[in-house]
């Protein structure tokens, strides 16, 4: 016997009063950013050709005061000075022509000026005309390391901290692998043309790298933006961020200036290739930091207090060393905190401005880094005391409470940066209003109401 199924009244349920809402569910996987990594690499190899490569120009020190035979300071200020410092004190230009331009722009120019300047500097014919050259370079190199650290921001959003920290490798690649290089080259030659010539085809690398970056800056402008670029002074921490930064800088230049001499004056063989185990260290130490920034459970005031006291200590430490084994290890523990610095530099600037404001963070460090090059100088005191092993030691000393001040500021500014973010208010509802999370929630609340 069939059984009839009873049909059920269609009865339409009733639309509850108000306005409708739309949801929309987007089930599409978001690709993964690691489809990037080309940008990645980019980065990794024009750090190398541009930080890696302005420290170890203290290699080129002596062929210079052989070749135009002028002094040890006229010497220093063309190919340790003017490069270290344009490169720095431009940064807020260089920051700003990126955001006008584009790093596509920007790192072809700057490339296009680091290469012009190695290609016609050994063909000067005075230490004066060298220096407009090294100008060049500076510039150049500043408009390069600005841009492909900014753009690391674009192309990564959750992996930012991880790259920025894995591209900071290439400098150190860079000071381990071309002292002994240059050394080779300009031993084989008899001259530092040759070996000039051999870095300026890393920036024609770099010129062609740069054309497969298509992304623009967040905030491009069509014109150069003052208002926008000082923002990033307004915050307080970031203010402290450029006082620390203007005493470290004093004691790495001081560090980069003399550890030669000082090595020299104290009879230790090759080194040069001594000199280079920094950049391993910091490698080592790179290799480290972008593992634990990659588990987020250490905040980077942290890691930038701790790089602040293992460099400062290490790199002024060379006033007491006398032995081989004394140089080893001081140059290790510098390679390391110095590594550990600039890989932690622009995840702590992004924790201060943001990653829209990098840029310009970006451009006033550089700026205080390159006044405190020129006053390092002057405060160190050995370009007017002579280029003896004990100058070089008498530098160190006084870079020793450079270091201090240094550690001091980082302290300060890293544990005020901590404190405001953990006492930061949690946004009300009325805070958000707008925002599409709760937009959202709100939406599926009353679809499930309905």
């Amino acid at each position: 016997m069939a059984i009839e199924r009873q049909k059920r009244p269609n009865v339409r349920r009733a639309r509850p009063p108000g306005q409708r809402r739309a949801v929309l569910f987007d089930e599409t996987p978001a690709p993964s950013e690691w489809r990037n990594i080309w940008v990645a690499i980019f980065g990794f190899y024009i750090l190398f050709a541009e930080s890696g490569v302005r420290q170890v120009m203290n290699g080129f020190v002596e062929p210079v005061i052989l070749t135009y035979n002028c002094t040890k300071n006229e010497a220093d200020t063309a190919v340790l000075v003017i490069p270290m410092a344009s490169s720095l004190i431009f940064g807020p230009l260089c920051s700003m022509f990126y955001q006008w331009s584009g790093a596509r722009v920007s790192i072809i120019v700057g490339a296009s000026l680091a290469f012009t300047s190695f290609v016609v500097g050994p063909f000067c014919k005075s230490i004066y005309l060298l220096m407009v050259c090294t100008l060049g370079l500076g510039t150049g190199c500043g408009l390069m390391r600005n841009s492909i650290i900014s753009i690391q921001c674009e192309y990564f959003k959750k992996k930012r901290n991880t790259v920025m920290a894995a591209i900071s490798i290439g400098p150190g690649l860079g000071i381990f692998v071309l002292p002994r290089t240059l050394k080779w080259i300009m031993v084989k030659y008899g001259s530092w043309g040759p070996a000039w010539w051999f870095l300026s085809t890393f920036y024609i690398v770099s010129a062609i790298m740069a054309l497969f970056i298509s992304k623009q800056p967040s905030e491009q402008t069509s014109s150069f933006s003052f208002g926008s670029a000082f923002k990033v002074c307004k915050k307080i921490e970031f203010d402290l961020h450029l006082i620390a930064c203007f005493f470290a800088s004093s004691v790495s230049f001081i560090y980069l200036a003399n550890i030669l001499i000082l090595m020299a004056s104290e009879n230790i063989e090759d080194k040069e290739g001594l000199y280079g185990y920094q950049g391993l260290a910091s490698i080592f130490g790179k290799f480290v930091l972008t593992f634990i920034m990659s588990l987020n459970r250490i905040h980077n005031g942290w890691i930038m207090l701790l790089s602040y006291v293992i460099a400062q200590f290490s790199l002024s430490g060379a006033y007491l060393c006398y032995k081989f084994w004394h140089f080893r290890l001081q140059n290790a523990f510098a390679g390391i905190g110095i590594g550990l610095y600039q890989a932690c530099l622009a995840p702590f600037l992004v924790a201060i401005v943001g990653p829209s404001q990098l840029a310009y963070a970006l451009g006033f460090t550089n700026l205080i880094n390159g006044i405190s090059i020129i006053s390092g100088v002057w405060l160190s005191g050995f370009a007017s005391k002579g280029t003896t092993g004990e100058d070089a030691r008498s530098a160190f000393f006084v870079s020793f409470w450079l270091g201090i001040a240094a550690i001091i500021m980082s302290a300060v500014t890293s544990l005020l940066l901590m404190a405001r973010e953990k006492h930061k208010r949690k946004p009300s509802m009325k805070q958000m209003k707008h925002s599409p999370e709760l937009n959202t929630i709100l939406n599926i609340n009353s679809v499930e109401n309905s």
